[in-house]
């Protein structure tokens, strides 16, 4: 499981009508289980074992004037690679308002077993039946087709503030793929109910939408953009936070980076919170009254037995047979009940450790941000003091059009990795021979924007080094980082690691061979790209720019962009 927490998947859906909802949900979930068991499942309030490892409890809940206003279903398999808790709360919130519905899966492995967690079907289902809403959007089983009059209410769409899940737009190859049509299908019944997803259906439609969105947001033929809520077509460097997925690479049948946006729109949905209305719900445990009565009415009938006086010898044993059975039954019931217990406890222990493991997470990776931002912003107020200084002595030198030249085109920050590898060409001292697939996987995170933006620098870095090496430095990469020469580009001290520990090499030295100037080459020296996490991204090069020789000679070589590669602390 590549989960760090328990919850595997969460999808919400917002209903506009409640008239029939509750009944509604009942009924879909009643005719999953009967697909599941293959037979009729009771539906009504309590806990009912289907089979030797499933346990399905249901609960609901009454306002004040006793109408029913919730309804819970839980279903618990107890497998033996893993546990696995399937959660359908379904919320009335009002006639006018309409309902809530909300399916969590949740997976508990057991040790010694891997489990891929996937998407209940239930939830395509539900979407089909309930047919949601997200603001203006409708959320449906597949893309929603748009022609060229129907492109001013996909830009209203976009743009809705209340929108708060992604909106998918792909685009039409301009000639027929199987390939792509396969893939766009898969993704757009992947996302149902997580996603809007809409198609432009031809050309036209994709002119009307460029025209409309902009050059920065548009969608280009067997292209695919996912658009996360608040779009703003009106100003370009918003366009970074929408991921873009370009014919070649959804068309391509070796790339798998298609299942990329099913996996994004999936992980949006994981950190979403759940609205109030379903937080503040409150079921009676039912099931628990319903034992404690059963207790009463069962000691009740000992303490009658017991107090029964005392038969001549022989004619008890009836009675004590009775009170034995009673007995019995007691504590057989009290079995059942301290097992669930313990089971619920346990499980609720699991849940509570991988939250604390995803906060204390989230904590690390926002101090390393902070971090990374100070350091960011004193760096950005050197360089502008050097550049405001430079700039007022050419100007008094009269070459203010030297000056207008330079500041004409600055070229930004790239804002994903694929748009990095398309501008590789401009570290001249650099030879990259990094996996690009492993690299663009990096842009499936929701740090992926700042990973690359810290990878281009730390390119340019090490592109400064190699510059400076073939002008006659005679340092390593860490000696220029911590004396840098007139002109250069250092990479934080902290975050540059010239080599492994040894148990880090005996063990998994294998890892760190990549292609170099003439085949696999060990390389230890690496920049860190995110100090903490479960993905913490490296850039592994071989040091020693002037070392190289033939086709590489004077150029540095960098042989692996990508996730943290193992190590003695993973």
């Amino acid at each position: 499981m590549t989960s760090a927490t328990a919850l595997a998947h969460r999808t919400v859906l917002t209903v506009p009508n409640a008239n029939t909802f509750l009944n509604t949900v009942r009924q879909m979930c009643g005719a999953w289980l009967k697909e599941k068991y293959c037979t009729e499942v009771p539906l009504t309030t309590g806990q009912h074992h289907l089979d030797d490892t499933s346990l399905l409890t249901l609960k609901a809940a009454h306002d004040a004037n006793g109408s029913e206003y919730a309804v819970r279903l839980l279903l618990r398999q107890d497998l033996i690679e893993a546990t696995w808790r399937t959660t359908v709360t379904a919320v009335r919130t009002g006639e006018r308002e309409g309902g809530l519905a909300c399916v969590d899966l949740e997976c508990f492995p057991n040790a010694g077993h891997t489990v891929h967690p996937g998407k209940p079907r239930l939830v395509r289902d539900l979407v089909r039946e309930l047919e949601p809403y997200d603001g203006l959007s409708r959320l449906s089983g597949n893309a929603l087709r748009v022609t060229r009059d129907q492109v001013a209410r996909l830009v209203d769409v976009l743009c809705d503030p209340a929108r708060q899940l992604p909106a998918v737009v792909a685009a039409r190859p301009l000639r027929p793929d199987p390939l792509w049509s396969e893939r766009a299908a898969q993704t757009m019944q992947h996302i149902a109910g997580d996603a809007s997803s809409y198609l432009l259906w031809d050309v036209p439609a994709v002119e009307a939408f460029r025209a409309a969105v902009g050059e920065s947001h548009r969608v280009a033929p067997g292209a695919v953009r996912t658009f996360l809520p608040e779009v703003d077509p009106a100003w370009a460097p918003d366009t970074a936070r929408h991921r873009y997925l370009a014919n070649g690479r959804w068309a391509d049948p070796a790339d798998p980076a298609w299942r990329g946006v099913a996996r994004r729109v999936h992980a949006l949905c994981l950190e979403r919170q759940l609205p109030e209305a379903m937080t503040q719900v409150s079921f009676p445990d039912r099931t628990a009254e319903q034992y404690r009565q059963e207790r009463r009415e069962s000691m009740d009938k000992a303490k009658m037995l017991a107090t029964v006086p005392a038969p001549r010898t022989g004619e008890a044993e009836p009675e004590l047979r009775a009170e034995v059975t009673l007995l019995n039954g007691l504590l057989e019931q009290a079995d059942k009940e301290l097992t669930e217990a313990e089971r619920t406890a346990e499980l609720a222990e699991r849940t509570n450790t991988s939250l604390r493991g995803q906060v204390q997470g989230l904590l690390a990776e926002r101090d390393s941000e902070i971090e990374d931002h100070l350091i960011s912003l004193d760096r950005l107020q050197k360089a502008q003091v050097e550049a405001d200084r430079l700039r007022l002595l050419l100007l008094r030198q009269g070459r203010a059009q030297e000056v207008a030249d330079a500041t004409a085109a600055l070229p930004g920050i790239p804002a994903s990795f694929e748009e990095l590898w398309e501008r590789l060409a401009e570290l001249e001292h650099l030879t990259v021979t990094a996996d690009r697939r492993v690299a663009l996987d990096l842009d499936e995170y929701p740090m992926a924007r700042t990973w690359a933006a810290k990878a281009w620098t730390a390119l340019g870095s090490l592109d400064s080094y190699a510059w400076a090496a073939k002008g006659g430095f005679n340092g390593g990469f860490y000696q220029f980082c911590l004396q840098p020469p007139a002109g250069a580009k250092p990479y934080p001290i902290k975050q540059v690691a010239m080599t492994e520990s040894a148990p880090t090499m005996e063990q998994y030295g294998h890892e760190r061979l990549f292609p170099g100037p003439v085949g696999l080459v060990e390389m230890q020296a690496h920049l860190k790209l995110g100090a903490r996490g479960r993905i913490a991204p490296r850039i592994y090069f071989l040091d020693g720019a002037k070392a190289t020789t033939g086709e590489t000679a004077g150029r540095l070589v960098v042989g692996y962009v990508g996730p943290h590669l193992t190590n003695m602390q993973t």
